[in-house]
């Protein structure tokens, strides 16, 4: 500013007019501002933009920005469905013993050799509700000329699981896929090893279940049947007993039952045999029109016990 004020009045000396001189020599002149804080002439900081609120920078460069949450994994596939069952189950042989309040039941499947490649199965077996208390499963060979396995013959314990229904891997062999029951497993080994006897081996499910005691004060019984294929399981013999100390059996009745069944009662071998039994009216199980939705109920009645 005072070397601009020299230069005015220079100007004005030589020009005669002090006052207008100046007065364009310092509109011609701009202001000058004093220079910031630090080094001479250094021009002003750039001010930091501000931080996102919340986040790092250690946190922002993790996920770079537009990259989306990795996807959940997805569950494994089901397992594919057994293929057809190539040989063809029945129901040799269902066995009831009672035991007072409870009822030991032995079913007996006879498997056939069939078109069997060496393969393992896995056959579903339903028992509805309520379950059993106990249950567990045995392959047993078959000779040759036989028709179900010996009743004494302990064969070879399977594997069994829980199920609460029918698992999409396993052949449907007793009652409704839809059924609570258990998942048998017969390893292709143990089912060789019962083919050599005679090329037929049975599946013996054991359940022990609570018997029903109805108005008439029989204790009954529901024992699942299958269908293999679509086809109704044949269904064999009918066999009761009573084990000591329970009471004897005086009196069996067994009937098939479902929205389809045959109402025509079946034939039982009670053993020992009671000296009055009316065998008339029954017919042989084989004979009977069995149904896919078909399950066999039985009642029994057992002597007063001796005082």
């Amino acid at each position: 500013m005072r070397s601009a004020a020299r230069r005015c009045l220079a100007v004005a000396a030589l020009s005669g007019s002090v006052g207008a001189t100046c007065a364009l020599a310092a509109a011609a002149s701009p202001p000058t501002k004093p220079a910031p804080a630090g080094k001479p002439g250094a021009s002003p900081a750039t001010k930091p933009p501000a931080k996102a609120a919340g986040k790092s920078p250690a946190s922002q460069a993790s996920r770079p920005a537009g990259r989306a949450a990795p996807a959940p994994k997805r569950a494994p596939p089901p397992p594919p469905p057994p293929p057809p069952l190539a040989i063809l189950p029945s129901v040799a042989r269902v066995k009831l013993t009672s035991h007072g309040a409870v009822v030991a039941v032995v079913e007996d499947v006879n498997l056939p050799r069939g078109e069997w490649r060496g393969e393992s199965l896995r056959f579903h077996v339903a028992f509805g509700a309520p379950g059993p208390r106990a249950i567990d499963a045995r392959l047993i060979a078959v000779g040759d000329g036989e028709l179900e396995p010996p009743d004494d013959d302990d064969g070879e314990a399977l594997t069994t699981e829980r199920v609460p229904r029918r698992p999409r891997d396993a052949h449907a062999l007793l009652g409704r896929e839809t059924m609570a029951g258990i998942v048998v497993r017969v390893d292709a080994d143990a089912l060789g090893r019962a083919f050599a006897r005679g090329n037929m081996a049975a599946l013996r499910i054991r359940a022990l279940v609570d018997a029903i005691e109805d108005a008439s004060g029989a204790a009954s019984v529901v024992v699942r049947l299958g269908a293999s294929r679509g086809t109704p399981l044949t269904l064999g013999r009918l066999v009761a007993a009573s084990s000591p100390p329970a009471p004897p059996l005086t009196r069996v009745e067994a009937k098939l039952c479902g929205p389809d069944a045959d109402a025509h009662p079946l034939a039982v071998a009670i053993a020992p045999r009671p000296p009055d039994v009316d065998r008339a009216a029954t017919i042989a199980p084989v004979l009977a029109v069995r149904h896919a939705t078909d399950d066999l109920c039985v009642r029994l009645w057992s002597a007063p016990p001796a005082r």
